[in-house]
């Protein structure tokens, strides 16, 4: 899985620009969940397409919980 942000910039981000990338990332990933769940007579390489767009967005999110974990920021 490619991640979408780089360990040093995340830790370089204020909490607040951190809390905001994950509102966003987790947005993003339900919102193309409830495009292919919508779209279900899309043909397998699309449906693939946007099947790695979510997983990206979920080690996003799951990035950005563990930097916010590490430095013991709640949201």
């Amino acid at each position: 899985m490619q991640e979408m942000y780089h360990p040093a910039d995340l830790a370089a981000m204020d909490p607040l620009v951190l809390m905001k990338n994950l509102d966003h990332v987790r947005m993003t990933s339900r919102r193309l969940s409830y495009i292919l769940q919508q779209q279900v007579h899309l043909y397998a390489p699309e449906a693939n397409e946007i099947r790695d767009q979510i997983d990206r967005y979920v080690e996003a999110e799951r990035q950005i919980e563990g930097e916010m974990a590490r430095r013991q920021i709640r949201a």
